[in-house]
């Protein structure tokens, strides 16, 4: 009877600690993509993106949150590689105004 109680025990503690971390994933996650959107957005509305561009920008702001999530010591270099692609989808009117926002936009990412 008192090993059945404290397998229960730990069976319950062991769903307890499922469920927690299933919850922290998924909070993760939803900060992660919220980062992504309001980036975009704040780039939408400073530098006239249209949705085209912006659907990109969402795009390859996901793919560099996964490239540095799978490795991290390699950060600076994703960033470069996603401010390239990002600056690639501009036109010149809309490369002179990012130049002027882009220091500031990318310490809150």
């Amino acid at each position: 009877m008192n090993k059945l109680r404290k397998y229960k025990s730990k069976l319950v503690l062991m769903l307890i600690l499922v469920v927690f971390g299933i919850n922290l994933s998924a909070k993760t996650d939803f900060q992660d993509e919220k980062s992504i959107n309001e980036f975009a957005s704040v780039l939408k509305q400073k530098v006239l993106l249209s949705y085209e561009q912006e659907t990109k920008v969402v795009s390859i702001l996901t793919e560099l949150q996964n490239n540095v999530t799978s490795k991290p010591e390699n950060k600076n270099s994703f960033i470069k590689e996603a401010q390239s692609k990002i600056e690639s989808l501009l036109d010149n009117k809309q490369k002179m105004k990012y130049d002027i926002i882009k220091n500031d936009l990318w310490k809150k990412f």
